[in-house]
């Protein structure tokens, strides 16, 4: 299952902040990484802007830069794009992009519910596997971030 993520939006920074604390963007990639080896699907990230940087990002993890629209309209038009935009899950708290979604056929999920069905899954992959370690310690890096009860 493809889920598309809108990164700003879920770092709560604006492109230009992002672009000056690289740190806040390559720490959300590592999270989405650790729920990534749960079994997660496809992770596609759209970031508002530009990153000069270009980031490298965890494997699994693709990221597609917004520049010069913003994130919002890019994952709109590319889901009035696709076949199948029914096989998408956005994931976002932005309500007006989840309706905009949501009227093209997608799923949208928010942060909170997300990670939820993540934490749910590496429950049952733990459960019938036996304890792994994880690589990334997600709980600790939502909290970090202020992404714990988003």
């Amino acid at each position: 299952m493809p889920y598309w993520f809108d990164g700003n939006n879920l770092i709560g920074q604006s492109s230009a902040a992002a672009l000056s604390r690289p740190h806040t963007r390559r720490a959300f990639l590592l999270t989405l990484g650790g729920y990534r080896q749960t079994g997660g699907g496809r992770f596609l990230v759209y970031f508002d802007g530009d990153d000069t940087g270009r980031l490298t990002p965890p494997a699994g993890i693709r990221v597609r830069y917004s520049a010069p629209q913003s994130a919002d309209d890019a994952i709109a038009g590319r889901l009035r794009e696709i076949r199948r935009p029914a096989e998408v899950i956005v994931v976002s708290n932005d309500r007006e992009l989840q309706s905009r979604c949501r009227m093209a056929g997608a799923k949208t999920l928010s942060w909170k519910q997300f990670t939820a069905k993540m934490q749910a899954r590496s429950t049952r992959q733990t459960a019938s596997t036996g304890p792994q370690e994880p690589e990334v310690d997600v709980e600790e890096w939502m909290e970090y971030f202020g992404l714990k009860d988003a």
